[in-house]
């Protein structure tokens, strides 16, 4: 009821008037939706790297490092899985009485299943085995210097 008033307030005003709500309306749906999609590609972004580099150790590294990796790896993927799931059973529930709230909720769920595949790359997706080492051997040598200079930080700091 309260919409129908607003449309009604708009579309008694001139038509200048309304060309100028409609542009700015339109223009904050622009900047809203430029910067959410800014903000989720960055964390998106993030989350792949972080998912790559689990699962490079699950391919590389050996004994208890790698068994951690591996289940981190499967941990990642799972929380995803149990996210789409979850909202492809509301989205069923819905199903009956909101048909848009369904399609919306069925797309959710695939973004959710697919962002549970970053976790479980295909091994060749990689790349070659010697190509892969070295890059792992880099990164664990550039954490353990990270770790170096925050204990050295630590120790200096008063």
């Amino acid at each position: 009821m309260y919409t129908m008033d607003i449309v009604k307030t708009v579309t008694d005003r001139p038509v200048i008037v309304q060309g100028a709500l409609g542009s700015g309306l339109f223009w904050a749906i622009l900047e809203i939706g430029q910067r959410s999609v800014r903000k989720y590609a960055e964390r998106i972004g993030r989350d792949k790297k972080t998912a790559n580099w689990f699962a490079l150790a699950a391919h590389e590294a050996s004994g208890e490092a790698g068994a951690h990796a591996r289940f981190i790896c499967l941990y990642g993927a799972l929380h995803y899985v149990l996210k789409g799931l979850v909202i492809t059973v509301l989205s069923l529930a819905v199903s009956p009485f909101l048909q848009i709230f369904t399609a919306s909720g069925y797309l959710i769920a695939a973004y959710f299943f697919f962002r549970a595949l970053a976790f479980v790359p295909h091994t060749a997706s990689l790349g070659p085995i010697a190509e892969r080492r070295q890059r792992f051997k880099e990164s664990i040598a550039e954490m353990k210097s990270r770790q170096d200079k925050e204990q050295v930080a630590t120790k200096n700091a008063p």
